[in-house]
């Protein structure tokens, strides 16, 4: 999540993504990388089972999971508005409870 915010950083509005050559390979890389994090979280669910997410409400957890089928299935569909505000408006988010996830774990 940090590699995306960095790789995502100069891009202001959804019309960066597709402006130019770098727009859409920075979309195109964002694309792939929201479907590793959220293929990540799939991942753990099905090895911990969803309870484990169950402490952390802040996250709309079905959306996560959802999110990681539409990015495999329907690549093709993918827009940029909801790439940016999926990286600006959910992934700060996302990363803080990751952070909180990962201190609880180490603390067990």
């Amino acid at each position: 999540m940090e590699l995306l915010n960095k790789m995502s950083a100069d891009i202001k509005s959804p019309d960066d993504f597709v402006s130019n050559l770098t727009g859409m390979t920075i979309f195109r890389a964002c694309g792939m990388s929201l479907q590793y994090i959220t293929e990540i979280f799939v991942k753990i669910r099905n090895l911990c089972g969803k309870e484990f997410f169950s402490p952390y409400t802040s996250i709309p957890w079905s959306a996560v999971f959802g999110m990681r089928n539409f990015l495999a299935h329907e690549y093709g569909n993918i827009d940029n508005e909801g790439i940016f505000d999926t990286i600006k408006s959910n992934i700060p988010d996302l990363l803080t409870v990751t952070r909180q996830i990962l201190l609880d774990v180490k603390s067990k």
